[in-house]
């Protein structure tokens, strides 16, 4: 908790753990600690049984909690393996009680992980009643599961469960006051990062906040990574119905003002729920949001970083390490749109190219959502934005 982790759990091994085995061979591995004995093991041995600790500690921690006060927390990171049971069957990081999923003419996905071959069953209620079922089987490689609901009317409160069948007792998990309507991502810098406590009349959006009950929001946290992950590793806002402590937690933390509003106005328009997805960072180039092949489309290769004067730019600036940590996890997802505010921090770093690496970002997440979530999200999907 003090870490922030919540129920979505810690970073993954892999986020948290191989930056540091990295950092281990370069300043030599076992070669430069030759006194130590037994001889530390090859970097994915030592990741092995590192983790392998860290889980054991995890489940004796939930075995003394529950005795304790007869709650589980849900610790384990991204497809944790449990050393008792395999992979732990969950959702993926970003579904949560309060949430918004897509309503039609798009089927909503949900995703989550699982018992390798396992079966999944999932059940949409309303009212105590099943008006739902969709099964779905655990991939093996991936240790993943996903299912694409049948195109719902807007409205709810449903409740949405998961249950898997395997060699052992069933496990439940359930989702409550879940709504369909729209969902909207909000990405880009520190213009889409500002929060309503920074806007000018922010009191009264503030205290008017607790009026929008079916307006749900959720923020990403910053996390950068250098390989494309399955999952967000981190989340600072789950799915939340507003109030003014969790639209204004903070500068440049949560929520987004340009995104509240933008989704308070649509609220007000249509009287449908929507669902804001946060994922932005401020001080940041629209290399750090493209994918590999998005910058290759631009002649961009290696280290995309030309005319960078580092004293002016406050966040990432590697290459797609951004989209790889906070855009790449969330292509499952089944959404309406983006809007995207970005641009200043290309003033100092490839500006020249802007013309091409904002449409080929443009592009790239329209193809990239619409594959990730089997054709639900359209094709075309309205992407607004500020430059």
């Amino acid at each position: 908790t003090e870490r922030g982790w919540g129920k979505t759990g810690p970073p993954t091994s892999q986020t948290l753990l191989l930056p540091l085995l990295t950092h281990w061979e370069e300043k030599g591995g076992r070669d430069a600690t030759p006194a130590l004995s037994p001889p530390l093991p090859h970097p994915q041995t030592l990741l092995a049984s590192v983790y392998w600790q860290y889980a054991q500690i995890l489940v004796l921690a939930n075995r003394h909690i529950t005795e304790v006060s007869g709650s589980y927390l849900d610790v384990w990171p991204s497809g944790a393996l449990d050393p008792w049971g395999g992979v732990t069957f969950r959702f993926a990081s970003y579904y949560g009680d309060h949430m918004v999923l897509q309503k039609k003419p798009a089927g909503a996905v949900v995703w989550g992980y699982g018992e390798s071959g396992a079966n999944v069953t999932l059940s949409l209620s309303k009212d105590s009643k099943v008006i739902m079922k969709k099964m779905a089987q655990v991939e093996e490689h991936s240790e993943t599961w996903k299912v694409v609901l049948a195109p719902m009317d807007h409205g709810g409160p449903y409740s949405v469960m998961a249950e898997q069948h395997s060699r052992e007792e069933p496990k439940n998990l359930t989702l409550r006051d879940i709504y369909f309507g729209d969902v909207w991502l909000c990405s880009g810098q520190s213009n889409m990062e500002m929060t309503v406590s920074q806007i000018l009349n922010a009191s009264k959006e503030l205290s008017e906040a607790s009026l929008y009950p079916y307006i749900r929001v959720f923020t990403a946290a910053l996390i950068q990574s250098e390989v494309e992950l399955q999952d967000l590793a981190k989340i600072d806002l789950e799915w939340s119905i507003p109030t003014a402590e969790n639209l204004g937690h903070g500068n440049f933390s949560y929520f987004s003002a340009v995104c509240w509003l933008f989704g308070r106005h649509l609220y007000e328009m249509l009287q449908y729920p929507i669902g804001l997805v946060e994922s932005s960072w401020g001080g940041t180039c629209i290399e750090a949001w493209s994918s590999r092949r998005a910058l290759h489309e631009c002649g961009l290769k290696g280290d995309a970083r030309r005319f960078l004067l580092p004293t002016l730019l406050s966040g990432p600036d590697m290459p797609s390490v951004l989209w790889n940590a906070m855009i790449h996890p969330l292509l499952n997802m089944s959404l309406t749109g983006v809007i995207w505010y970005q641009g200043e921090t290309n003033a100092f770093i490839n500006t020249d190219l802007y013309n091409c690496t904002f449409p080929a970002l443009l592009t790239d997440w329209r193809k990239a959502f619409h594959a990730g979530s089997d054709g639900q999200t359209q094709p075309l999907f309205p992407f607004g934005f500020v430059q």
